[in-house]
């Protein structure tokens, strides 16, 4: 102002320049990033202004400036805003140069993880990375920040990840996830053998399998050998192991472990979600000889001859079927080898079995020699024995039986020769106790082979009395005939009466007495299985099947009713396998100490058919609630119990003890599998904070499920995880139903609260009323609960309590509230319930901090007017800045409009629109018009209204000097740019005048100039005003072409009647220079003369011209390189209508020229007449000086 007061203003246009268009800022959550940008002003031309910004959160580093170019730093703060938010704001810098708008935007990232594919937005995205580079994705997935790609349709699987994500870097859960989200499937392993046959010859070699994979992802295969004659060179296989989709593994042979014959040994490979096995069959001679495929088929031959043996004594087949079978069996022997000696005595035994005797005794004189030079002692026994059956004297058959003891003397584990000897020796063939002792001799040595247990089997038929007690030969021996179907009725007899006085259990003796009763089906023999099997303590389906026949036939057994709840089972369907005796039901009527899952049974049995045993219900009601109310009290349930629970506890049974009990059972599931990996249940509800573990058993877990959004993981010993590779069952033990309202009476907190939460999620969750209020207030503060769950919660408290007018609790809860905690729009809720509240402080430090981004205006409104009224809002920058932005969004009253008018300081237009609005209101704007004409006169940035504005001020009572300075801009805009001027300036300008309020020569020059164009509409003006300014003005030898416009005004102004001004207009402080001659005059030279600069960059050149007399012109103006540079050319000519004073020479001259174009000679003369006497009256009167003083 002090500048214009004295007359300094700017010529050149006002201008600014920014490094760029506007400032574009990307963030994290709770990120501050510092920034800056350059602003560029004219050259050599001092700059200086303020920078501010239109949101607190953009924060100016550098609100000052000074000088160009200048950096402008910023800081911008995201704290408390949320992912995906697009922040808009502007940077407004007012100075000198003018005022300006500079965009910045600010976005709030999603959390979008770069990769070697570029950004990981989505789940697809990150299926495609795990297929490109498995390694990489792993890494990804156990980042802190994968976590946010679960936005959309991906967030169903949040908890799947958060289970399958905890601890360490697992690459098989990273596996399992991809596949449960059915982005792939699992890794193939194809092996190229099914199986393994190796015959070894004692030369060593390498053996190998081929594993193709198929697929991509997690690459873990590992390989266990079952036989310790097998030795792999890899054992766990990884992608490394691979060349491409293939992988060798090479299998050695440990020899030293090798035993002849065949070596049975398995491969097994497998991982979490493979296994397959491969046989291997490693066949060994160890004599050197090779077995051949005869040597297997003769192998084979004797076994088909000691089967068809087996069947005749077994009386399946007859002795001729067993003679012709026999026959077939020796044909094929002499087929293959019929030089073998064994054969050959095989053949000589079936000619004399088959009356044949003189060709058997033929072979046997042929292999005598040979048997008698045979290895070992057995086939020459056989042979003495063969040569027995066809010679009949005594004394050669007691040499045989005294040769062949002195063979077995040395062979005593020879069974083949006991048993010859059986048949040679009269000892034997007299006494069955005997043989009995002989075949038990030969068991206690190893051997089971089938003769004998056929001999012994014959002896017991016989004789059942050498039967005298059941240990490890008999249990064998009758074992065998019970699978053979041998056993005679008197032998059952015998077994069963030994078995009473067996104190233990034997499985060998319950599939001996199993096949007895399949023979003979007396009560007896049912006795002794049913007491067998309660000795052992039997409770398996197969038991209860003859526990039910034990009741039926109703046996006196002790503890058989027991034992038949003990083993009573549920089908697959759900059904028990028979309805239970009537006999068993009045047994426990009174007491019951069966495992609670047998009572559950029975107690269910009986609750169903109470209406065909009304008198027994009623006897067991008692035992049951007692029962019912011990097992809630454990937390027990099952199927059975469920159907209990339903239908027997009363709401008068519930009761703050046993509330939570409740609650569980009645979610139990039972989750069951047959993978034997498996030894816990992980469970991952969305809005639970930890995961909940449970114990596997026996291939089931009781897990309790509270509502329907959770994750149910397998995990075995190496805490490996399972979402659908292990198949499992998941069966809810009962439906909640009314129960559940028993028991909420009495949950307020701790775990069971958060149980009941998850149980209503699906129905009436976030609900607050009062009786639920303690409940979520104990959610609200609860560790388990996930911390944005945990802040819906508090928003729908804080807005339970202030519907309800619950003051206190309110205040608590919105002053102890972190606002970090919740997102934008929850903050949003909870400052307009602090408001409402009338928490104006607290409101106004949150909005302090995170800005009014998103904040409803009506709400910023409600806070600054509350906050005006208590005289309690103060004028700092960030509260000037709040209540604008409530002003800037239409919403204000006239409290918000008073505080603006005292305080704000925008940009011209923003003021503008307080200034309008408190206009409309009828407000005092005195001081917010005085700031706003003082920036206008800084900036040199104006808007329409400044007139309207300058009129305000002035009724008010304007301050001399910013009038006169706004005037004095006024002018010079108008005077020296050419801007159109309101007239209102003039007036101004006249009135000040009148006071004699001292004013600048460009006030004058655009007063005078304004009403000389004017005069035409015959607007009225100050003569006596005018007169003074042109006084003033020609005094200074200031003079423009419009002066003559006043020259009836003030004789002074003759001295311009017979000039033609020529005004040109350029840069101040110009050299301008006209060029000029009369037109039709061409052999003439141009004039130049220097032009006079009458004010700021307007130049005048006069002339004296006459009628009808034409000046060209051209002005030229001296560059910075010394050169002068045409700017303008053209012509000027005497206008006809000229305002001059009668009389003058000039006039009278002009007035010749016009007569004489006009031909109007008399008149010509005339005037001739009178210039004469004029210039003869003139030259008398009038004498001229010279400069030195003479008189000329």
């Amino acid at each position: 102002m002090e500048r214009l007061l004295k007359g300094q203003f700017e010529y050149d246009d006002k201008s600014l320049d920014f490094s760029v268009p506007r400032v574009e800022i990307s963030l994290g959550p709770d990120e501050e990033v510092e920034g800056s940008f350059t602003i560029f002003g004219p050259e050599n031309r001092f700059v200086t202004g303020r920078i501010s910004s239109t949101d607190i959160r953009m924060e100016v580093i550098t609100p000052e400036f000074t000088g160009s170019p200048y950096e402008v730093s910023y800081r911008y703060d995201s704290r408390g805003l949320s992912k995906g938010d697009v922040h808009q704001g502007d940077f407004r810098i007012i100075s000198n140069q003018g005022e300006y708008v500079l965009p910045f935007v600010v976005t709030v990232r999603h959390d979008h993880i770069a990769s070697s594919l570029g950004d990981i937005k989505n789940l697809f995205h990150f299926a495609n990375l795990a297929k490109t580079d498995w390694k990489e994705a792993v890494d990804l997935f156990y980042s802190k920040d994968f976590i946010s790609v679960f936005q959309g349709n991906d967030s169903q699987y949040e908890s799947l990840y958060r289970g399958l994500s905890v601890g360490r870097v697992n690459e098989q859960n990273v596996e399992e996830f991809l596949i449960s989200i059915n982005k792939k499937k699992p890794v193939e392993y194809i092996i190229d053998q099914e199986e393994m046959h190796i015959d070894f010859t004692g030369t060593t070699h390498d053996y190998g399998i081929l594993i193709t994979r198929n697929g991509w992802g997690y690459t873990d295969l590992h390989a266990d050998v079952d036989g310790d004659f097998i030795s792999l060179d890899k054992t766990d296989l990884n992608d490394e192991s691979f060349s491409g989709s293939s992988c060798h593994i090479k299998i050695r042979l440990r020899t030293e472990m090798l035993h002849e014959g065949n070596n049975f040994g398995r491969i097994i490979f497998r991982n979490a979600f493979f296994k397959t096995e491969i046989p291997v069959t490693v066949a060994v001679e160890l004599t050197g000889r090779h077995p051949t495929a005869d040597y297997q088929e003769k192998k084979q031959l004797k076994v088909e001859l000691v089967r068809a043996y087996e069947n005749y004594r077994c009386k399946k087949i007859t002795a001729r079927a067993w003679v012709s079978d026999t026959g077939k069996i020796i044909a094929k022997m002499n087929a293959i080898d019929d030089k073998d000696l064994e054969f050959r005595l095989y053949t000589a035994h079936y000619y004399i079995t088959a009356g044949r005797v003189n060709e058997g005794k033929w072979i046997l004189d042929k292999a005598e020699k040979e048997a008698l030079d045979s290895p070992g002692d057995t086939l020459y026994s056989y042979y003495l024995y063969l040569s027995t059956l066809c010679s009949k004297e005594e004394s050669y058959l007691n040499d045989v039986a005294e040769r062949l003891e002195g063979i077995f003397r040395r062979n005593p584990d020879n069974w083949r020769i006991a048993w010859l000897i059986q048949y040679v020796a009269d000892e034997y063939a007299s006494s069955s106790p005997r043989k009995w002792m002989s075949i038990e001799e030969q068991f206690a040595l190893g051997c089971r082979s089938p003769i004998l247990y056929l001999e012994a089997m014959g002896l017991l038929n016989e004789t059942p009395s050498i039967l005298t007690r059941l240990e490890d030969f008999e249990l064998y021996v009758l074992e065998y005939g019970a699978k053979k179907q041998i056993i005679s009725l008197n032998l059952i007899d015998q077994i069963v009466y030994l078995s009473t006085r067996v104190r233990g259990y034997s499985d060998r003796l319950y599939r001996i007495l199993k096949a007895c009763y399949e023979v003979k089906e007396n009560d007896l023999v049912l006795e002794a299985i049913v007491s067998l099997l309660i000795k052992g303590g039997k409770t398996s389906k197969a038991a209860f099947e003859w526990y039910v026949l034990g009741v039926d036939r109703q046996l006196r057994i002790t503890r058989l009713y027991e034992y038949y709840m003990m083993s009573i089972y549920v089908t697959d369907e759900g059904t028990l396998p028979c309805e239970i005796s009537k006999m068993v039901l009045m047994y426990f009527s009174y007491q019951s100490d069966l495992e609670y899952d047998k009572n559950a049974i029975l107690y269910r049995y009986i609750h169903e058919r109470r209406q065909d045993y009304p008198e027994l219900y009623e006897t067991y009601l008692p035992q049951i609630e007692k029962f019912l109310m011990a097992q809630l009290d454990r937390g027990r349930i099952n199927k059975d119990l469920g159907y209990l629970y339903k239908n027997l506890l009363t709401k008068q049974m519930v009761d703050a003890a046993n509330a939570p009990k409740v609650l569980y059972v009645i979610n139990t599931a039972e989750i069951k599998t047959s993978d034997k990996r498996v030894n816990s249940v992980c469970v991952i509800y969305d809005k639970c904070a930890k995961e909940m573990r449970y114990q596997v058993t026996d291939g089931k877990a009781y897990v309790p499920l509270y509502g329907n959004d959770y994750t149910v993981l397998l995990t075995d010993r190496d805490d490996n995880r399972y979402a659908t590779t292990i198949a499992y069952t998941n069966i809810r033990m009962m439906i909640p139903g009314k129960l559940t309202d028993y028991a909420i009476p009495y949950i307020q907190k701790g775990k069971e609260n958060l149980d009941l939460f998850l149980c209503d999620l699906g129905k009436n969750a976030y609900t607050i009323d009062m009786d639920n209020v303690s409940r979520y207030r104990d959610l609200a503060d609860s560790e388990y609960v996930r911390k944005k769950v945990k802040n819906e919660i508090r928003n729908n408290l804080i807005r339970f309590y202030y519907d309800n007018d619950f003051t206190r609790q309110l205040t608590e809860y919105l002053v102890n509230i972190d606002p970090l905690d919740i997102s934008t729009t929850e903050r949003d809720e909870l400052l307009e319930l602090m408001v409402m509240a009338g928490l104006y402080d607290k409101a106004m430090e949150w909005i302090k901090t995170y800005g009014t981004y998103s904040i409803d205006p009506k709400i910023i409104l409600r806070m600054c007017s509350r906050m005006l009224d208590r005289d309690i809002y103060d004028n700092g920058p960030q509260e000037i800045e709040i209540a604008y932005y409530a002003f800037s969004k239409a919403k204000y009253d006239e409290q918000l409009l008073k505080y603006l008018v005292a305080n704000f300081n925008g940009t011209i237009k923003e003021m503008r629109d307080v200034f309008r609005a408190a206009q409309s209101f009828g407000l005092d704007t005195y001081p917010l018009a005085e700031r706003m004409l003082l920036q206008m006169l800084y900036s040199g940035s104006f808007v329409g209204e400044k007139i309207e504005i300058f009129k305000s001020y002035v009724k008010s009572g304007a301050s001399t000097d910013i009038e006169v300075a706004f005037l004095s801009q006024c002018a010079y805009d108008s005077f020296v740019r050419g801007k159109v001027t309101d007239g209102f300036v003039y007036q101004r300008i006249e009135s000040l005048a009148l006071m004699g309020v001292p004013l600048l020569d460009v006030c004058k020059l655009a007063y005078l100039r304004y009403y000389a164009n004017e005069k035409k509409t015959g607007e009225e003006y100050s003569q006596d005003v005018a007169v003074a300014f042109l006084r003033e003005l020609v005094d200074k030898k200031i003079y423009f072409p419009f002066f003559t416009e006043y020259e009836e005004l003030l004789p002074e102004m003759v001295q311009f009647t017979d000039k033609t001004m020529l005004e040109y207009r350029t840069m101040p402080q110009k050299h301008c220079y006209v060029h000029y001659r009369l037109a039709g005059d061409e052999d003439n030279e141009y004039k130049s003369m220097e032009m006079r600069e009458m004010y700021e960059g307007i130049f005048v050149a006069s002339f004296v011209l006459f009628f009808g007399e034409q000046l060209q012109y051209y002005i030229t103006e001296d560059s910075e390189t010394g050169e002068d540079v045409l700017t303008e050319s053209g012509t000027i000519q005497k206008s006809d209508i000229i305002k001059t004073h009668t009389g003058s020479r000039f006039s009278y001259i002009n007035d010749i020229m016009i007569g004489e174009t006009l031909q109007d000679y008399d008149t010509v003369d005339k005037l001739l007449l009178e210039l004469g006497k004029k210039r003869f009256v003139c030259d008398r009167l009038f004498t001229a000086f010279l400069d030195n003083g003479e008189e000329g």
